[in-house]
């Protein structure tokens, strides 16, 4: 089965925004999400008080976007017996992206961001105390660092998701082939009735064969 929108329609029309703003309904499918992500549709529809279709509609739109990036079971580190840390590190500017990749793939790295100040902040789990000195030792063999300071984590008051779901959000677009940023005028590519959205003509064409490969299949 061949993509029904031809190789021309997809170039039409470009969409002229970079952000989109989410609807009421939008916002409260995000709030019941943050609460139980394992809710059917026809649970959630209950409770938004939106159709079944709607709210199927509304997810899959949000997750082409990047607003949802998946669904995953909240787990308690410390009542498994596991110890976490909090490091930041500093470094060159100019080496700060090549040190974050050195860490990016480390299992017990659970969480890593780029600062301000020019420093990295990482949230890492370990099974033993042990491995937290094997894992401070492996950052005196990285040239790049210049310091670092950790400290334990001994006593969690309050931990939630950094996502902030309130009325009038506003979503920067995410481009659903290679997943950057789309910081110019997106290309918008309708199947299935869903909204895909791209950021240049290159992900536009990657996109398509993609999805003619895809769907040549069923």
């Amino acid at each position: 089965m061949n993509c029904p929108y031809t190789w021309k329609s997809l170039l039409e029309p470009i969409i002229n925004v970079t952000a989109v703003d989410l609807d009421e309904t939008d916002v409260n499918i995000l709030k019941v999400l943050q609460v139980n992500g394992r809710l059917s549709f026809r649970q959630i529809s209950e409770r938004v008080k939106v159709s079944v279709p709607t709210v199927s509609s509304k997810i899959s739109s949000m997750e082409n976007m990047g607003i949802i990036r998946g669904y995953q079971t909240d787990l308690d580190s410390e009542r498994m017996g596991e110890l976490s840390v909090v490091l930041t590190v500093k470094a060159k500017p100019s080496e700060l992206k090549s040190v974050a990749d050195r860490f990016q793939a480390d299992e017990h790295v659970r969480k890593l961001f780029t600062l301000s100040n020019g420093r990295l902040l990482m949230i890492c789990t370990f099974s033993g105390s042990h491995l937290i000195n094997d894992f401070v030792g492996r950052l005196g063999d990285v040239p790049e660092i210049i310091e670092y300071d950790i400290a334990n984590i001994i006593n969690v008051i309050k931990e939630q998701q950094r996502a902030l779901v309130e009325q009038n959000m506003i979503v920067v677009l995410q481009c659903s082939f290679c997943k950057k940023e789309i910081r110019d005028d997106p290309f918008k590519f309708k199947a299935d009735g869903r909204d895909y959205y791209l950021c240049c003509q290159t992900c536009l064409k990657s996109f398509q064969e993609k999805y003619d490969k895809v769907k040549g299949k069923t």
